[in-house]
């Protein structure tokens, strides 16, 4: 059935029925045409980004807790457990009287503060402000770089020898 609602500008009979609906028709399957191509593309796009945002930032808080537990044993003299939290290749090298010597002219630290962190794959740099008191005065050091490495059983680890 056509329907003619009148003459176009070129003077044709415009068609009511088939003009108008099969523009808007062709338009909406080469839209759900493309939409169907590239859907899953960008759903896996999102979600991996997605994923990625809430992992790293899942990695940048171990990264930060475990920089934060190292120094609290370090800052409380607790060095012997300290040490368990210093990279494996450190311990292989090194043993804990050398980790303990390493803190034999530090007079006291007395607090860090975290400033921000960085992980990229199994490396991550947290940048820390430390306040240590020395001749009963307190001195700040500021934008120290601690590095660590994720090791095989997916924890983090202080990168304490280079």
């Amino acid at each position: 059935m056509i329907i003619n609602a009148g003459k176009d500008k070129r003077g044709g009979i415009y068609n009511l029925a088939y003009g108008p609906i099969k523009k808007a028709g062709l338009f909406a399957v080469i839209f759900i045409l493309l939409l169907s191509l590239s859907g899953c593309t960008l759903f896996d796009g999102a979600k991996e980004y997605v994923s990625e945002r809430f992992t790293g930032k899942k990695e940048m808080e171990k990264a930060v807790e475990t920089v934060d537990l190292f120094f609290s044993l370090v800052i409380s003299k607790n060095l012997e457990e300290a040490y368990q939290h210093i990279s494996s290749r450190d311990r292989e090298n090194r043993d804990l009287e050398d980790f303990t010597s390493e803190f034999a002219d530090i007079t006291e630290i007395v607090r860090i503060e975290v400033n921000w962190v960085e992980v990229k794959n199994n490396i991550a740099i947290v940048g820390i402000d430390l306040t240590e008191k020395y001749d009963g005065e307190e001195k700040l050091f500021k934008d120290i770089e601690v590095s660590l490495l994720r090791e095989e059983d997916e924890s983090w680890k202080v990168v304490f020898w280079d």
